[in-house]
């Protein structure tokens, strides 16, 4: 018989305690420890290995690492869905267990169903199915969605089972291609006395859905809801157990919506695609719809990193003069005190009268960026604005000191290769920067600058 080891655990915010307690020493909560027996994992570990015979040799404990390395990139699983398979480098990989979080009706249920049509679609042999388990929707629910959605295939078996234990029975693991969860807090599992959505729960049903996983090679898909604090519920009893989080970000008053990698043990992280909810679901969006090339003051382009790639966005800014002691700093996408530090510095350095201005700035698309690359173009929409300038189609690259200098962001060369896609005119960078132009066949016109001052120069002279 496996040994049984008792803990109690707070369902509010997974405090662990060998011992009962009144009141959480983490978050103050009254009355909040559940008990939880926990089995001797050896056993259980013992059973989570590679039944693949040409991978066992003398030592069935251990496994050659490039084989293993190998067969993992020769099974990755591709969905068909080219800004997915972007995200995941390439592809599911068998046993790995994804995190998909975001606020309710962000649309994760319609990308997931979306998701098993693809990888059902994309696989050849007619055996493998895709396991769909919807505890929040019924049977019905979910097949008026795949309606709308105009999926029908019979290779997804749908489910409203909420008991963990029996959906993993019910499941032929030769026969799974895909198990995806929708969501995480319905489930339950029958070993722990606690509320449904608890933390207790979720640490359990999460672990089960883990084990069966690698025990199998299968690929699973685990839906969570994100809490008004911003935080996967339950998170980080989830988020250290699955190998990729992913969060799912947009505003309910747009269309588009973005997919951000938080964490991934097989590929990059910081990865992101663009999406647009649309009637018939959603739909993978360039980089270059989410920007406007306006002849108005206050835009400018930049080349932000996100992951391993460079991502071009757009930075609006307006400067209102205000009757107020001091002017309001409002931003959107981008860190506010940022914005105040660079206000102040062009204020210091240029002697401007920002102090008694109102600035707002915004990255069009909805998206929120913290590349520090991107405040050179933040003090050109400023100036621009103030100035009441237009600068024309021109991408700025670069970070800037207190002092007024503009300095070097890293990988230069990739944000200015992928910034030649952009009907621009020109591209503003750090006068520091070790990049050579004549390598390069674009006829794009490379302006350098070593303080704020230049800048400002560069924007005056556009001024009608």
């Amino acid at each position: 018989m496996p040994k049984v080891k008792t803990i109690y655990v707070c369902d509010k915010c997974g405090y662990e305690s060998p011992k009962w307690f009144g009141k959480c020493p983490v978050c103050g909560e009254w009355n909040s420890a559940k008990e939880f027996q926990l089995k001797d994992s050896s056993s259980e570990s013992k059973s989570i290995r590679n039944v693949d015979a040409g991978m066992m040799e003398s030592h069935p404990r251990f496994f050659d690492l490039q084989t293993a390395l190998e067969r993992t990139e020769e099974q990755r699983i591709k969905t068909n869905i080219q800004a997915i398979d972007q995200l995941l480098n390439g592809g599911l990989v068998p046993g790995q267990v994804i995190l998909l979080g975001g606020e309710p009706g962000v649309g994760k249920s319609t990308l997931a169903l979306q998701i098993c049509d693809a990888v059902a679609r994309s696989q050849n042999q007619e055996e493998k199915y895709v396991y769909y388990v919807s505890g929040e929707e019924s049977v019905h629910q979910v097949a008026n969605r795949a309606k709308r959605l105009g999926i029908k295939n019979p290779r997804i078996l749908i489910s409203s089972e909420t008991q963990i234990e029996d959906i993993l029975k019910d499941m032929d693991p030769k026969k799974v291609r895909l198990l995806v969860v929708d969501s995480i807090q319905t489930l339950s599992s029958m070993d722990i006395d606690s509320p449904v959505g608890g933390v207790v729960q979720i640490k359990a049903v999460v672990e089960k859905v883990r084990i069966f996983s690698k025990k199998y090679n299968i690929p699973s898909l685990l839906i969570a809801h994100v809490t008004k604090e911003g935080v996967i519920a339950g998170p980080k009893l989830v988020e250290h157990v699955v190998d990729t989080v992913i969060y799912f970000e947009g505003e309910r008053t747009t269309d588009y919506r973005i997919l951000r990698v938080q964490k991934n043990r097989y590929g990059p992280s910081g990865e992101i695609s663009v999406f647009q909810m649309t009637q018939e679901g959603l739909k993978s969006l360039s980089e270059d719809t989410l920007l406007n090339y306006s002849s108005t003051p206050g835009n400018v382009f930049t080349s932000v990193f996100e992951g391993s790639r460079p991502l071009n966005v757009q930075i609006q800014a307006l400067v209102s003069r205000v009757k107020m002691a001091s002017g309001r700093r409002i931003s959107h996408g981008i860190d506010v005190r940022k914005v105040i530090i660079i206000s102040a510095v062009l204020a210091k350095h240029l002697n401007l009268p920002l102090d008694f201005h109102d600035i707002y700035i915004n990255v069009s698309g909805g998206l929120n960026i913290t590349d520090p690359g991107c405040e050179l173009a933040i003090a050109g929409a400023i100036l621009s604005s103030f100035l009441d300038s237009y600068v024309g189609s021109v991408l700025m690259i670069g970070e800037i000191g207190l002092d007024g200098s503009v300095r070097p962001t890293v990988n230069v060369a990739k944000r200015i290769e992928n910034a030649k896609k952009l009907q621009i005119e020109r591209i503003i960078i750090p006068a520091n920067l070790e990049y050579n132009q004549n390598n390069s066949k674009s006829a794009l016109k490379i302006e350098r600058v070593r303080s704020v001052k230049e800048l400002f120069e560069i924007v005056v002279s556009n001024k009608a």
